[in-house]
This record gives structure tokens, sequence and C-alpha cells, in this order.
């Protein structure tokens, strides 16, 4: 095979997600979790989603994800932020289970990753998720749509990654930490703007078109070299 490094995107791809349900469920149950320290619902899903929006462009090289989210989100708040962000974790931990039914397994997603291991054990697979959620949540959703973390080499979450992707910096510190370089690297996502947007650096892409997103972001000089279903990936990578 081509390619020593395949970059996996988590939600659409490896399990099925409904992204508008996710977020209404999601900022719903979240913002009853902190009534008590933030006692305005409407504040806080305003403040959350600014945030969410101001980590992802963030390009500060000192900081991990998560706290490029509290630097922002902190502040605008009375509670102090060790709380809060004990509260997140918390909240991750138990009243995110009512996003458990909006995932559901994606059909080829563990055949493909199983068939990976077998026959092409030298390969590193990474599990590059958009870091936007720490590790807790990822690994529930990652249980909910059963997908193994033993597949994995690495898995990119808000307390391990500096940057988001649509930053170019985020791809290249994921080669830094494997090892790797874009040529020999081949990202598999269902955005076509976060998980295409890696071909302007330099990597290969396949276009999972099962739950597409973004499709309309996706400008001409970030076209996948392949698209179709992890089925049509499967005999690729076979």
């Amino acid at each position: 095979m081509k390619y020593k490094y395949l970059l996996f995107d988590l939600d659409g791809t490896l399990l099925h997600f409904e992204p508008e349900a996710f977020i209404r469920t999601y900022l719903g149950a979240a913002s009853k979790y902190f009534i008590d320290l933030i006692p305005d619902p409407k504040k806080f899903v305003k403040e959350i989603l600014s945030s969410t929006d101001a980590m992802e462009k963030g390009d500060d090289e000192t900081t991990n994800t998560l706290e490029e989210f509290l630097n922002d989100f902190c502040p605008k708040f009375e509670a102090n932020c060790d709380d809060i962000r004990q509260r997140f974790l918390d909240f991750y931990q138990t009243e995110f289970k009512v996003i458990k039914p909006l995932i559901t397994k994606m059909k080829g997603a563990v055949d493909l990753l199983e068939m990976l291991k077998k026959e092409h054990p030298k390969i590193k697979i990474i599990l590059a998720t958009n870091p936007v959620f720490p590790f807790v949540s990822i690994k529930k959703r990652m249980e909910w749509g059963e997908i193994s973390q033993d597949y994995f080499d690495l898995i990119t979450h808000a307390e391990n990654s500096t940057y988001c992707k649509g930053n170019g910096k985020y791809w290249n510190e994921i080669l830094e930490k494997i090892n790797g370089t874009a040529e020999e690297s081949l990202v598999i996502g269902n955005d076509g703007y976060r998980d295409m947007g890696a071909k302007a650096y330099g990597f290969s892409t396949f276009l999972i078109e099962e739950n597409l997103e973004n499709e309309e972001l996706m400008t001409s000089d970030i076209q996948p070299d392949y698209r179709g279903t992890l089925e049509d990936l499967y005999h690729l990578l076979k």
C-alpha cells in the first residue's frame, strides 16, 4: 500500500452522527447541568458557541484546545474557572449519555479497521477527530459507535492538541507525533471543509459521502482525491 498513515475522522465517518440534533441536545443538557454555576441558560448557550468558535480559530502554541476554550469562556461568568472545567468533565461522565441515542454504529467501520490491522499491521492509524472535546467525550462516542480505542496509534482530543481542524498546524502536529509525512498519509472524513482541507497541506484525501457536511465549502483547491462509502475505501486500501 502507498500509504503508511491513515487519519480517520470520527463523527459521520466511523460512526453515524446527527450534528444538528447533537448540538441541540448537548446544549440543552449541559445548560441544565450548569444551572447552579451559570444560572442563565441562554447566556450559557450563547457563550459556549462563541468560545468554541474562538477555540477553533485559536493559534496559541502554548495552550491546548481545552485551555483555549476555557480562557475565552470562563471570564464571561462569575464562577471559578477550575469549577467550570471540572463541571464539564463531570458532565461528560454523567448526563452526556443523553447523546447516546443519536450515535449509532456505521456499517463497515469495524470490518475496515479489522482488515487494516490484520493485513497492514505496519500502517499507523490515527483517529483525527476535531479536538473540540475532552478525551472522555470522545471515548463515550467511540463506545456508543462500537469503535475500540485499540485500533488507533493516536487519538486527537482537547487535552493533547494545540490546534483544531481548519488550521494547518493541526495536521502538522499529528505528523510530528507519528514521525510521518503528508505525502505518505491519507485523510479520511465526511467534512468537505475540516477534513478535505488537509489537501492544502499536502495530504491525500478520501471524502466519505454517507454523512456529508460542509460540501459547499469545499473549494477547488481541496477537492478530494477519492470519494465514496466505507466499502469503497475498504476496497481501495485492501
